[in-house]
């Protein structure tokens, strides 16, 4: 658990984090903590990701995260609680963000699984909706679809 909680952004701007080279985008993340080939995938809900593809490695945890935030001006996130599953952990987190489009205001609380192996992260799985994180690490009710 102490792994996810030293790369899980916390009390950050994203939109802002992402902004920028790909160099500084993980100026204060040890990047010593992920695998070489780890994987990135948003899961909007129970149908599954949002793209076609999770992402490889940390260029492609970059992109992930750019297009992600694309509709966003910002997108504020804090984590609330950190639940250990073994080899895995959940992020429950709250997110206060607003669109660019028309500057709405937002605030969700969505949740990210991230699997360790070896002491690295080797896969983390961002989901919209948190029944769907908790089913997925195995802590909940299969969701409804």
């Amino acid at each position: 658990m102490e792994i996810i909680k030293r790369v899980q952004a916390d009390g950050v701007d994203m939109v802002e984090m992402f902004r920028g080279s790909a160099e500084a985008d993980f100026a204060a993340t040890d990047l010593a903590l992920f695998e070489d080939d780890c994987e990135i995938e948003f899961v909007a809900g129970p149908r599954g990701p949002v793209g076609p593809a999770p992402s490889v490695g940390l260029h492609g945890f970059a992109d992930a995260w750019r297009e992600w935030l694309e509709p966003w001006d910002s997108y504020y996130v804090e984590v609330e609680e950190f639940i250990d599953v073994g080899d895995e952990v959940v992020s429950l987190v709250r997110v206060s963000a607003r669109t660019t489009r028309d500057g709405v205001a937002i605030e969700h609380r969505p949740a990210a699984v991230w699997s360790v192996r070896e002491g690295k992260v080797a896969r983390v799985r961002f989901y919209l909706h948190r029944p769907e994180a908790l089913e997925a690490a195995g802590l909940g009710e299969p969701a409804e679809g």
